[in-house]
């Protein structure tokens, strides 16, 4: 039996940037830990790998929290190498891909 995992999609604002990703997980709390391992510390500016370690175990450590009057949506941040990172993450329903071309 295939069992399909939600798709949460994250928002994080750092160091004036802002980036946008998506991730399955079973939970919005193994989604904060899962999504923060995959970051690629390349492509988020001012990030580095102690950053990404650092990042990874705050949300190891903490639950995000749900956004009053919302349904499905999640916010959690963290201190990184003196930088506020602040993440959203909505579980989000799966449409069509509506990317042209594809």
């Amino acid at each position: 039996m295939v069992t399909f995992m939600p798709l949460y999609t994250f928002i994080l604002e750092y160091a004036g940037g802002t980036y946008i990703s998506q991730i399955n997980a079973s939970s919005p709390n193994s989604a904060c830990v899962k999504w923060a391992r995959s970051l690629e510390v390349s492509q988020v500016s001012g990030l580095d790998l102690k950053g990404k370690e650092s990042l990874v175990k705050q949300l190891e450590e903490e639950e995000p929290d749900p956004l009053d009057g919302l349904v499905n949506a999640w916010c959690a941040s963290a201190l990184v190498q003196d930088e506020l990172a602040l993440i959203n993450l909505v579980q989000t329903e799966r449409g069509e891909d509506n990317r042209e071309g594809y």
